[in-house]
This record gives structure tokens, sequence and C-alpha cells, in this order.
């Protein structure tokens, strides 16, 4: 199937490793010209170079802290710069820590929202306009299962992530007439370097040994294993596509099963 992507240019957030990466290789491979973004500068060039390396494909890089307004815009103006155009923005970039509800300071609480929620918001509020001006374009928000089913030590999570659908299908409404198709990808239990590390994070959380956490949450998955980047990536990938023209506003879950929501 032809999906429509040769020539296209996408900006993937949080491309140096994991599921960004693997959305960057996967829209590669399918002719798309990709500006990665993270801010480690050392892992970001490796990831850059290997990604041109394994997929034969035209990769750049800028740095950036989406934390800052002015990086998220510095990041929309190189990539207009070096390929004049933004047809598709996936917002790959961060992960909200696990913690217990009542050991987040006010401080704490806003800096969780700072790290993913509106990191994506300020990438979008640059790449929107360019997109309207050309009435097209894609976007495509990382989100995760815990923003349809709470649970405890997962409540920061849940709400950024809840947060994500919500901006996605407002979006999605607000855009349609410029021809910006806005969904979400629900990802659970990805087997990444950062799933290691919430798997240690929720050990020190709970008190309990890390193999055992594993253990268990993987036993809810009905698949019976966990994701592979590159599964998460295809996904994104075809709402990327020409392919589903028809489709915004979606939620596209990636989780072996595991949401119990309808």
């Amino acid at each position: 199937m032809d999906l429509g992507l040769t020539g296209k240019v996408a900006i993937v957030t949080g491309g140096s490793r994991g599921v960004g990466r693997a959305c960057a290789a996967s829209l590669l491979r399918e002719g798309a010209r990709v500006m990665i973004t993270a801010r480690d500068p050392v892992r970001l060039e490796s990831a850059r170079a290997a990604l041109e390396k394994e997929t034969q494909g035209e990769v750049r890089a800028v740095t950036a802290d989406l934390e800052r307004d002015a990086d998220a815009r510095a990041l929309i103006e190189a990539t207009l710069s070096a390929f004049g155009c933004i047809d598709i923005l996936v917002n790959s970039a961060a992960t909200v820590n696990p913690a217990n509800f009542l050991s987040l300071t006010e401080a704490r609480w806003a800096e969780l929202f700072e790290e993913k929620l509106s990191g994506y918001v300020r990438c979008m509020r640059h790449a929107i306009p360019p997109m309207q001006a050309r009435r097209s374009g894609r976007i495509i928000n990382l989100s995760g299962i815990a923003a349809r089913e709470g649970r405890g030590n997962n409540i920061p999570v849940g709400v950024n992530n809840a947060a994500v659908l919500n901006l996605t299908k407002s979006l999605a409404w607000e855009l349609a007439p410029d021809n910006i198709l806005v969904n979400a990808v629900v990802p659970h239990i990805i087997n990444t370097d950062r799933q290691d590390e919430t798997m240690r994070e929720l050990a020190a959380l709970t008190g309990r040994p890390e193999a055992e956490i594993r253990r268990e949450r993987v036993a809810k998955i009905p698949l019976g294993r966990m994701g592979r980047p590159e599964e998460v990536a295809d996904v994104v990938t075809f709402l990327a596509s020409e392919r589903t023209s028809f489709v915004t506003g979606a939620a596209w879950h990636v989780d072996g099963g595991a949401c119990h929501a309808i």
C-alpha cells in the first residue's frame, strides 16, 4: 500500500530514542523527510546519524527543550528553513513519572504538565499556522492508557494523558475546516529504555521488587507481552498518511488489548 508520504515533511519530538525514534524511522522508510528533536544534543546527533544510515532517508536534528516556548518556536522555524513546509507533527516527547498524589508539591504538579502537555501545546501553537497557510496537515499526539483508567500512583500520568486526548479531540474540530487532521495514539507498556525507567520508579515508589512489578503489569496485557516501539510507530505513520484522510479526533490504542474502557 502506498501511504503517499514520499517527500512529506515531518517533525518528531522525542526523536532520539524509544517510540519517537521508531516513529522517525518508520516515516523515513516511507519516503518522508524528517526533523527530530530532543534535549540531549549528543544522543540526538547519534540518533540522527543512525537513522540516516538505517533508512538512507533525509533526516535532520535540532536540539530543543520544549518546556521553553522559544525552543519550540525555533524548532518550527528550523524545519521551515530546512524543508520549506511542515506536513506532519508527531508529539512524542516526554513521559510523566508515576508519583503518589500527596507527595506532589504545587511546584512539582505544575512541572509535570510542563514536561508533557505544555510541550505538545507549544509545538502545535507554532506548527499550526504554516499548516493552515497550506490548508493541509497531520498532527499525531502520543497519549497513554492511564488517560482512560485512573489508578493510584498514576494520577499525574493519567491527568496529563487525559488532557492530551481532550486537546486532540478539541483541535480536531477546530482545525477540520483547514484540512488539518488531529489524532492520538494510546500505547501501553512498550519495550523501551523509558519503560525500564518507569518499572524502576514504580519499584522505588511501592517498595516492591522490580521483577515482580514487571511480571504483574505484563500479565494484565491480553496478548501476554510488551509492545515494540515499531508497532506504535507503524500506527503513527498510517495516521500521518494519505490513507487516513477521513480520520480525525480519534484515539488509536496500541496496547495489546489492555484497556478495559470502551
